[in-house]
C-alpha cells in the first residue's frame, strides 16, 4: 500500500506528467505489442507540442527504447543525449534517475556492462539522496537483477532484487515490470539447475505475454524457455518450441530473436545427432549474424560526437575567460603599461590560438584513435563470433565422421572432439568475459568435463570433481584443459578393465596464489607400472611444471605452480 500512496503523491505534484500520462501509457502499449512504427509517429507528434521538460524527456526516452528495439543504436543514442539535455534543464531528480535505469539497460542489452554498472550506481546516488516513485524503483531493482544474473553472476543477489521488483510492479500492476521480474527469477532457478522450476516460470511467462499482448517479451521468454529444454535433455519438446518460437519471431520482425532460436535448434539437432539438420541451421545462423554485424557497426560511434562538442566548449570557455581578463587589465592599466599590455595581449593571442590549434590537432588525433579502437573492438567481436563457428562446425564435422567411423576408429575420433570441444569451451568462456586475460577456472574446467559426460555415462564412470573459484591467466587455463582432457581420455582408455567400480577425481585448489592440481582414477591396469604420458609431458613442460606421477593405487598424477606473478 505505501508503494501506491508513494506513486500517486509523485503523479499529483508532476502536474504535466499526471495530465499526459495516457499519452505516455498508450505510446508504452504501442511498444509492448512491437508496434514500433505507430509508436514512433506517436511520440514524435507529441514531441512538437509538448512545452514542460518532464514530459519531453519521457517522449525522448521512449523515441530511444524505439529506435533500440529496431536495432538503431546510433539513432536511440542521439535520443538518449537530448534527454539528458532536457534533464539539465529541468533539474529533476526523479526522471534523471529513470534516464540512468534506461541507458543501463541500453548497455547491458549490447554487453557493454562496464558502462551498464556506471548509470546504475549513478541512479543508486540519487535514491540515497532523496524517495523515489515506486513505477520508477521496480525498473531499477529489475535491471539490477538482470546484472547481477548476467555480469556479476550472484544467483542470490539476483533473486533479491527481482522479488524487490516483483512485489512494487505487482502492487501497481505494472505487467511489463512483473514480467521482467519473474524472467530474473527463472533464470535463478536456471543457474542452481532445478530445470523443472524454471520450465514451469517460463511456461507460465509465455502464456502471461500471451495474454496482455507483450510481443518482445514472449520472444525473450521463449528464448531462456528453449535454452532449459535443452539444458533439460527435453530434446524432442525443445526442437518444437523452437520451430515455433522461430516463426513467431519472424512474423513479429524481431531480428534478434531469431538468431537466437536458430542457434538453439542447431544446438537440438546436433544433440540428437542430425548432423545434416545442425549445418543447415549453423548457416542459416551464420548468413542472419552477418546481417546483425552490419547493423551493430555503427556501436563505435555512440557518445563520441557528444564527448567533443563538451570538450570544444570547455576549450572555448577558458579562451574566452582569458581574453576578458587581459581586456580588464588593460582598462585598468595606466599609459605606461599600455603598449606593455598589448604587446602581452598579443602574444597571449597568439599563444591561445596555438593551444587552440594544438587542441583541435590533438581531438581531432584522439577522436581518429577513439574511432579506430571501437572498430579494432567490433572487428575483434566478429572475429570472436566466427572463430566461434568454426569450431561449431569442426564439431558438427567430427560427430558426423563419428557417427560412420568403426568401433577402433571410434574412440579416437571421440578424443579429438573433446579437445576440440575443450579449446571451444575456453573461447567462450575468454569471449564472455570482460577480462580476456583471465579466466574463471571452476567453470571452465566443469564445462571441459560436461563435453565428457557421454563417454563417462557409456563407460559406467562417475567422477567427483572439487574445484576452488579462482581467476588464473587464459593460457594456464588453455594448458590445464586441455591436460584434463588427456588424462580423461587416458584414464578411459587404458585404466579400467573389466571393472565394476570406475571413478575419476579431480582436485584443484588455489591458497596463496599457489595452484595444486591432483588428478586421479582408481584403474587397476596400470597399477605398479613406471609411466611417463608423453603429451602430458609435453604439456607440463609448457606450463613449466615439475609433476610427479603415482600408480601404486591407480593412478595419481599431481602438480604445484605458483601463480603469483600471472
Amino acid at each position: 500500500m505505501k508503494y501506491i500512496i508513494s506513486s500517486l503523491f509523485f503523479l499529483l505534484t508532476h502536474q504535466s506528467f499526471s495530465q499526459n500520462s495516457d499519452i505516455l501509457n498508450f505510446g508504452e502499449n504501442l511498444i509492448s505489442e512491437n508496434k514500433l512504427d505507430e509508436a514512433l509517429s506517436y511520440y514524435s507528434k507529441y514531441l512538437t507540442t509538448t512545452t514542460e521538460k518532464e514530459d519531453e524527456v519521457h517522449l525522448l526516452l521512449g523515441l530511444a527504447e524505439i529506435y533500440k528495439l529496431k536495432l538503431n543504436y546510433h539513432t536511440a543514442n542521439r535520443y538518449y543525449v537530448k534527454a539528458q539535455e532536457a534533464i539539465k534543464i529541468s533539474q529533476n531528480k526523479q526522471i534523471e534517475f529513470l534516464y540512468h535505469v534506461k541507458i543501463a539497460e541500453f548497455y547491458r542489452k549490447r554487453a557493454l556492462f562496464a558502462e551498464s554498472v556506471k548509470h546504475l550506481d549513478s541512479a543508486k546516488l540519487i535514491l540515497k539522496s532523496q524517495k523515489i516513485a515506486p513505477i520508477y524503483l521496480a525498473k531499477y531493482y529489475s535491471r539490477k537483477a538482470a546484472l547481477f544474473s548476467e555480469y556479476f553472476n550472484q544467483p542470490d543477489s539476483t533473486l533479491l532484487y527481482a522479488q524487490k521488483s516483483f512485489k512494487i510492479s505487482k502492487e501497481l500492476n505494472d505487467k511489463n515490470e512483473i514480467f521482467y521480474a519473474m524472467l530474473e527469477i527463472s533464470g535463478v532457478y536456471e543457474k542452481k539447475k532445478d530445470f523443472k522450476k524454471a520450465i514451469n516460470y517460463l511456461d507460465n511467462l509465455i502464456h502471461y505475454a500471451e495474454n496482455n499482448h507483450l510481443i518482445q517479451n514472449k520472444v525473450d521468454a521463449y528464448i531462456n524457455y528453449t535454452r532449459v529444454l535443452i539444458r533439460d535433455k527435453q530434446f524432442n519438446k525443445a526442437l518444437n518450441e523452437c520451430l515455433k518460437a522461430l516463426n513467431f519471431a519472424k512474423e513479429s520482425e524481431l531480428f534478434y530473436g531469431e538468431i537466437l532460436f536458430l542457434d538453439n535448434i542447431r544446438n537440438v539437432y546436433k544433440q540428437l545427432g542430425n548432423t545434416a539438420k545442425a549445418y543447415e541451421y549453423l548457416e542459416l545462423r551464420l548468413e542472419l549474424t552477418d546481417k546483425y554485424y552490419k547493423i551493430e557497426h555503427n556501436k563505435f560511434l555512440f557518445e563520441l560526437e557528444e564527448k567533443y562538442k563538451l570538450t570544444e566548449k570547455e576549450n572555448q570557455i577558458k579562451i574566452n575567460t582569458l581574453e576578458i581578463e587581459n581586456k580588464n587589465k588593460a582598462l585598468a592599466s595606466n599609459t605606461v603599461m599600455f603598449y606593455a599590455i598589448i604587446s602581452l595581449l598579443i602574444a597571449v593571442i597568439i599563444v591561445t590560438i596555438l593551444i587552440a590549434y594544438v587542441l583541435k590537432e590533438s581531438k581531432k588525433s584522439n577522436k581518429q584513435l577513439k574511432i579506430l579502437s571501437k572498430e579494432n573492438e567490433f572487428l575483434l567481436s566478429e572475429a570472436n563470433h566466427r572463430i566461434n563457428n568454426n569450431l561449431q562446425l569442426v564439431v558438427i564435422l567430427i560427430s558426423d565422421q563419428l557417427k560412420k567411423a568403426s568401433t577402433e576408429n571410434s574412440f579416437q575420433l571421440k578424443s579429438i572432439l573433446t579437445k576440440v570441444e575443450a579449446i571451444s569451451t575456453l573461447h567462450k568462456h575468454l569471449y564472455k568475459n570482460s577480462d580476456k586475460k583471465k579466466i574463471e577456472i571452476s567453470n571452465y574446467l566443469n564445462d571441459v568435463k560436461h563435453s565428457f559426460l557421454d563417454v563417462f555415462n557409456e563407460n559406467n564412470i562417475s567422477t567427483n570433481f572439487k574445484i576452488d573459484t579462482a581467476e588464473i591467466p587464459s593460457d594456464y587455463a588453455m594448458y590445464f584443459g586441455l591436460l584434463l582432457t588427456e588424462l580423461c581420455i587416458n584414464s578411459i582408455k587404458h585404466a579400467f578393465n573389466d571393472q565394476d567400480d570406475k571413478s575419476i577425481n579431480l582436485e584443484l585448489r588455489v591458497k596463496e596464489n599457489k595452484l595444486s592440481f591432483t588428478y586421479s582414477d582408481n584403474g587397476r591396469v596400470l597399477i605398479t607400472q613406471d609411466i611417463k604420458p608423453i603429451l602430458i609431458d609435453k604439456i607440463c613442460r609448457q606450463l613449466k611444471i615439475e609433476y610427479t606421477v603415482n600408480t601404486e593405487n591407480g593412478f595419481k598424477f599431481s602438480f604445484e605452480k605458483d601463480i603469483s606473478n600471472a
